[in-house]
């Protein structure tokens, strides 16, 4: 068995104020720091073997009190970057201009073709990703390890580690302060922890806005 724990980055100040990231690299807010502390917290016990974080600070700090408690060096990769999102960088998701509205719609309406300018889409990322799952099942089967990265990158993981068809990823949630758990033994099960409850399953958007 396998067992893998996707955390996504603590809260950052973009975050707080409303402003899409995607290669972009602002801080953790003071929450994003309680937040990987809560996730230190959780995973404190476990015997965890291997901790990957994508390169970008917001990952590599939210994974680093775990990672120094367990005394394991934290892994920085690359593919595990969240989705870059070109000229909409660093704008405020609910104050547009025309342009970039429509530039939002059309990639809302098709993820995995359409790219804003200067940015990815959805098939990108799973491209970028697909070389790094397969090396997680190969080399850490029989071990507990953790992946710290970001919203759509997850999103992503979440389906390839659980045999999910990525056109139905898109609605899988995880907020800041959501941990979730793949368990590969023969079957598949998926687990996600919010708000110091474990539940089995995903969960799931229940608003419009999906990045």
């Amino acid at each position: 068995m396998i067992k893998i724990y996707i955390a996504r980055h603590g809260e950052t100040t973009w975050n707080a104020e409303g402003k899409i990231q995607g290669w972009s690299d602002p801080e953790l807010s003071p929450l994003g720091y309680s937040q990987s502390l809560a996730l230190l917290e959780h995973l404190k016990d476990r015997p965890i073997q291997a901790i990957y974080s994508s390169s970008l600070q917001r990952s590599y700090l939210t994974a680093q009190p775990i990672a120094q408690h367990l005394g394991l060096p934290i892994r920085k990769q690359n593919e595990l970057k969240e989705i870059g999102f070109g000229i909409l960088e660093g704008k405020n998701l609910f104050q547009f201009d025309e342009e970039l509205k429509r530039e939002w719609n059309r990639f809302k309406d098709d993820r995995f073709s359409y790219r804003i300018p200067g940015a990815e889409n959805y098939a990108d990322v799973a491209n970028r990703l697909r070389p790094f799952v397969k090396r997680i099942l190969r080399e850490h089967e029989g071990e507990e390890i953790l992946i710290v990265g970001h919203r759509v990158v997850n999103r992503l993981l979440i389906g390839m580690f659980s045999d999910i068809p990525l056109e139905k990823t898109l609605k899988i949630e995880q907020t800041n302060d959501c941990l979730y758990l793949i368990e590969r033994n023969g079957e598949i099960r998926v687990f996600h922890y919010l708000d110091g409850v474990v539940r089995e399953g995903l969960l799931f958007i229940n608003k419009e806005i999906v990045l």
